[in-house]
This record gives C-alpha cells, sequence and structure tokens, in this order.
C-alpha cells in the first residue's frame, strides 16, 4: 500500500466517526479529516476512487484475443459488477485480462474467468481431437473450435446470467478508468467470420451443448458466505 493510501485509509477512517451520535466525537474526526484531505491535496474524488481496485486473472492471452475469450472476459466482467481491460507486460511478454471494480466484485470475476476459461480451454483441446481429427487445414480447424467455443460461453451466459447483478457504480469505474489508465481500443480476432471451413453452425451448436457442463463453485464473500454455483445437474 502506498502512502497516499494509507492517508486516504485515515480520512475515511475520521469521515466514519465523524457520523457519530457523539458530536463532539463527530466534530473532531471532521475537523481532522480536513485538515489531512487539505494537507495533503486530496479530494473527495479521490476518496470515492480509492474504492476501486484492479485484479489480473492468472490465465495468459494474446494481445489480441480470439472472439470466444473476449466474449468470456465481457460477460465475466458484467455480471460481476466489474470493467475489464487487457493489460500487457512487455518485458515478460505476456498480457491477462485485469478486471477493475469494488474489491469483492474484481475477486469473484477473476476467480470466475481463470476458473472457466480452464473449462474451455480442456473442452476445446478435446472437441479438436475428437470432433475434428480430420480437418487438415490449420486455419479451418482453429476457426470450427472458436465457433465451438462461441457457443459454450452462450450456454454458460445462459447459466449464470439469473445472478442477482451486483449493485456496482460503473460511473465511478469508468471515471478511476479514464483517470489512472491509458487504454487502446483493440478488437478481438474473429476467426469464424473470416473462414471458409464448413460446418460452423454444427460447432458452434455442439459447444452449447458441451458448456452444459461448467462448473463454477466459488465462496461468496457475502453476509451469508454463500457458494456460487451454476451448472446442470
Amino acid at each position: 500500500m502506498d502512502n497516499k493510501q494509507r492517508i486516504i485509509d485515515k480520512i475515511t477512517r475520521c469521515l466514519a466517526l465523524s457520523k457519530s451520535s457523539n458530536e463532539n466525537e463527530a466534530a473532531t474526526a471532521l475537523r481532522q479529516a480536513h485538515a489531512m484531505m487539505a494537507k495533503y491535496d486530496i479530494t473527495m474524488g479521490d476518496i470515492e476512487l480509492s474504492d476501486i481496485k484492479q485484479k489480473h486473472s492468472e490465465s495468459r492471452l494474446a494481445r489480441r484475443p480470439p472472439i470466444h475469450l473476449a466474449a468470456l472476459g465481457n460477460m465475466i466482467a458484467r455480471i460481476f459488477g466489474c470493467s475489464v481491460y487487457i493489460d500487457t507486460d512487455i518485458e515478460n511478454r505476456k498480457s491477462m485480462y485485469c478486471f477493475v471494480g469494488l474489491d469483492m466484485h474484481v475477486e469473484i470475476a477473476s476467480y470466475a474467468y481463470d476458473s472457466l476459461f480452464r473449462q474451455l480451454k480442456q473442452a476445446r483441446l478435446n472437441y479438436m481431437k475428437v470432433e475434428l481429427n480430420r480437418v487438415r487445414l490449420a486455419k479451418n480447424k482453429a476457426a470450427r473450435a472458436d465457433a465451438f467455443c462461441l457457443g459454450w460461453v452462450s450456454t454458460v451466459k445462459r447459466l449464470i446470467e439469473n445472478i442477482a447483478p451486483l449493485d456496482t457504480d460503473f460511473d465511478l469505474i469508468e471515471r478511476y478508468m479514464n483517470n489512472e489508465l491509458q487504454l487502446v481500443s483493440l478488437s478481438p480476432a474473429n476467426r469464424v467470420k473470416n473462414s471458409k471451413a464448413r460446418s460452423s453452425t454444427n460447432d458452434y451448436f455442439n459447444g452449447k451443448i458441451a458448456g452444459q457442463n461448467a462448473q463454477l463453485h466459488h465462496a461468496m464473500h457475502n453476509e451469508a458466505n454463500k457458494s456460487l454455483q451454476i451448472g446442470i445437474c
């Protein structure tokens, strides 16, 4: 934690105490908060933005990811109350999704993405080995596998979209991203659209069927401490 964040945390605690029913305590806390804000040039906007965190997924990604992974990342971000962008470590030559939002939300989103990414990757490998083993042209095989993955993601979306959306201030997240990040817009690689491979429609529906086997288990740090589970029994 950097020094500015420590100061913001102190100010936040003082502001919380300023709502005390004890008038003297409340007044003292408010004066302290205002004094620190003036001394360190910290605004209420800075304090609001301090609630927004970033969390990287553990799954490596192409700088321009295939369309099914873009669909998966964006779906997870939306459902779990986050925004998402691709962060590239130039020195180590690796890219990954980074989720932006409230602390609990980004933890859940990054976990959900990594868990579903692993399942999708394995489902894709199995499909290529069994159903696409006779496809000789590499680009056609990749395009058909991508179509399968799009179907898989569409089913997973249907399975988890009944989860109540997390209460999120997307305007605050957008303000954070505009202030803290310099992002460049890149469209995902769409091998399905650009391919002349046959049977892509069947591949998509095969993916929809395979997606019914998706599973996601994670302890949600909410008041009930319930587990989030998706899947068809």
